[in-house]
């Protein structure tokens, strides 16, 4: 359908530009009736009569075929005679029903002046000449385009060819890619939970890796990713309606019956996007509306990278897909772009002490249970850097920012006794056992003195007392980002920083999220939050001297719980892409028009006064270098080449002396580790 579609909007371009109807035309004389049918536009004759104007026939061709709505073709219609032609181009090559190539092989724009009339031979043949010949331009290799999760392109009303018509008068198009590649690791990021995976992770993260740096092997398949786009176009309504539905087989290995012992090879489907959106105009803006899952405001500028697993997590890419309502507005002026974006969000904590068993169940609750949804903006800038280069992307400016608070619930409950010793046997008593829940609510084990909020008789109270209601602390959640997209025919740069507060869900900040800080208070005990995640208390007042043991004396002042301290950090990448074939000036429809060079830094770094508190890492560093070889439309080839280096946190102490952490690895103990990498496969994509 697409190649019919394209050779008919060629034929009408080549009638278009070359075969205007003009009201003052003669009729050819009857005796040349034939000779003139026959005549092609080859052979066609040139006479200048004034400006060539847009035949209405033909634009009504287009309106019907729904490649321009109403109000465009009128507005084509009333353009001045010499403006209409490039206005019409422009406007095919904004929707992308036509490109430049396409332009090069009708290769008449350039070839008729805007203000002549070609005519057929007629019988009077009045002051004929035969028209230049075509200045053939060579058709030129793409430039590398950023690789955009989130493009500002408005869709148009009836642009979307399909592959499918659905019985409800939508529209449906397939896409996707089955990518295989096998992968060399020289070291893992080590420990039971961590310590194989056929991604790449940010090294020392799960423990030892054993004697060696435990080098690994991996084939994997479940790249497979398969997506459907949606169109509705309701009649007699300005109003553009689309939806996408994506998905791949990244997800958790199963653990059934028939496939536990095979669960390597037997990864299971997971949802990456699934919105629909809504398109219209206030007035003269476009304005659209988007609900359901998609990528997230900041992850506009992403790394081309290869590896799509697990993409570059904890290394600087700073990305997450979740569910959203999204509403924008795009303003022009000439060529300039510039979209504003509002987003309410899913608030995520991506709690690191939830348990399997709560995970699986419900995913997140410290986010949930703010109460307030996550807000996010987005505000883009779009231009073209030249517009003398040919098949080059425009370019993008984007500030972007997030905001959410999270909240950690301790219910009114003591916890279960971990260790017990027993004075008589047999011992009766049960220590608290049970991973599909934390072990909620709060320490008993110290009696606590002279704290006025104690409400007992005896003004003598354990934790759980203090807080007869339970407790609760919550902490924000920030993140900013500024990104930039600059592709030329030569080489197409990438960059973004963000820096934050909490990033874990984001796979920054080195995974890490919060951490309970008492902030000069003495530790009086401690409470565990649904979410798992232990908070202590103390008071200002707090000293056990002259006490009893597991007794402290706040000495007047009240039991306070501690602040939860967001985690903060930065990163980003910077990523410089060449098009070879291109630069080497390679035949675009011949085997050597697809080589590309990636080239890519990333970093992800916490606070390293704030990671000594967690899990020790204090940064990661991403080094690539990948060549693409496309072979056709369809197929693809990549080798990528990564070096992966990791380093601790150093310890800061209240008084604020600075050791040096160092955390197991191959057998010892180490400050930094560090992994190469390489992948290599084929694409093949639909």
């Amino acid at each position: 359908m697409q190649d019919l579609l394209k050779r008919f909007l060629q034929a009408v371009l080549l009638i278009t530009i070359s075969v205007p109807f003009c009201a003052g035309e003669e009729k050819p004389a009857s005796g040349s009736a034939s000779a003139a049918a026959g005549s092609s536009v080859s052979g066609a004759t040139m006479k200048v009569e004034g400006d060539a104007a847009l035949n209405p026939a033909l634009l009504g061709i287009l309106v019907m075929k729904g490649v321009l709505t109403k109000a465009e073709a009128n507005a084509l219609q009333n353009a001045p005679s010499a403006s209409g032609v490039p206005q019409l181009l422009n406007l095919l090559k904004e929707k992308g029903v036509v490109t430049d190539a396409d332009l090069v092989q009708v290769n008449l724009a350039t070839a008729v002046p805007a203000n002549a009339v070609l005519q057929t031979t007629s019988s009077n043949n009045t002051q004929a000449a035969t028209p230049p010949a075509p200045s053939q331009e060579p058709a030129v290799v793409p430039a590398v385009t950023p690789l955009r999760v989130l493009p500002i392109d408005l869709p148009k009303q009836g642009g979307m060819i399909p592959d499918i018509k659905l019985g409800s008068g939508g529209n449906m198009k397939i896409y996707g890619f089955l990518k295989a590649t096998a992968v060399s690791d020289t070291a893992s990021s080590g420990g039971a939970t961590f310590g194989s995976n056929d991604f790449p992770l940010p090294l020392l993260l799960g423990g030892d890796t054993g004697p060696t740096s435990d080098p690994q092997f991996h084939i994997k398949a479940r790249a497979f990713r398969i997506g459907s786009q949606y169109e509705w176009v309701p009649k007699n309504s300005s109003i553009t309606l689309t939806g996408r539905v994506e998905g791949d087989f990244e997800a958790d290995y199963t653990d059934v019956n028939n496939r536990n012992i095979s669960s390597a090879r037997s990864s299971q489907f997971g949802v990456r996007l699934a919105y629909m959106r809504l398109d219209t105009k206030l007035g003269t803006l476009p304005w659209f509306a988007e609900f359901g899952q998609d990528w997230l405001l900041f992850s506009s500028t992403l790394p081309n990278l290869f590896e799509t697993t697990g993409l570059a997590l904890g290394m600087g890419a700073l990305w997450e897909r979740s569910p959203l309502f999204k509403t924008g507005v795009q303003f022009h002026s000439g060529d300039l772009k510039v979209q504003p974006e509002f987003a309410i969000v899913l608030p995520v904590a991506g709690t690191s002490t939830l348990t399997v068993d709560q995970r699986a169940r419900f995913g997140d609750r410290a986010g949930a249970e703010s109460n307030q949804p996550a807000l996010e903006s987005r505000l883009v800038f779009q231009f073209p850097l030249s517009h003398h280069w040919k098949a080059v992307a425009p370019a993008q400016v984007i500030f972007s920012g997030h905001h959410a608070r999270l909240n950690d619930i301790i219910p009114h409950a003591p916890q279960a006794a971990t260790s017990v010793t027993c004075t008589a046997f047999p011992c009766t008593v049960t220590t608290f056992y049970n991973p599909n829940v934390p072990n909620i609510g709060f320490s008993t084990a110290n009696k606590i003195l002279n704290a006025p909020n104690c409400a007992t008789v005896s003004g003598i109270c354990n934790l759980e007392q203090l807080f007869p209601k339970g407790a609760q602390r919550d902490y924000p959640q920030n993140v900013w980002t500024a990104e930039i997209q600059l592709p030329t025919p030569w080489v197409t740069f990438d960059a973004k920083f963000y820096r934050g507060d909490d990033m874990r869900f984001f796979f920054g900040g080195q995974f890490n999220d919060a951490y309970s800080s008492l902030h000069g208070l003495f530790e009086v005990g401690s409470g565990v939050s649904f979410s798992g995640r232990t908070i202590l208390f103390g008071c200002a007042g707090g000293t056990t001297a002259g006490r009893p043991a597991a007794t402290i004396d706040c000495q007047g002042t009240p039991v306070l719980a501690s602040n939860l301290q967001p985690i903060g950090g930065s990163g980003g990448f910077a990523e410089m892409s060449f098009p070879l074939s291109r630069i080497f000036h390679a035949n675009p429809e011949g085997y050597n028009g697809g080589w590309v060079l990636h080239t890519t830094y990333a970093t992800d770094r916490a606070n390293y006064a704030d990671a000594s508190h967690a899990n020790h890492l204090g940064r990661t560093d991403l080094d690539t270098v990948a060549l693409n070889y496309r072979l056709n439309k369809w197929v693809s080839f990549v080798h990528e080449a990564s070096y992966i280096v990791t380093f601790t946190a150093n310890n800061h102490s209240a008084s604020g002396a600075i050791t040096p952490e160092y955390l197991p690895f191959a057998g010892g103990v180490t400050r930094q580790a560090h992994n190469w990498r390489n992948e290599f496969g084929p694409v093949f994509t639909f």
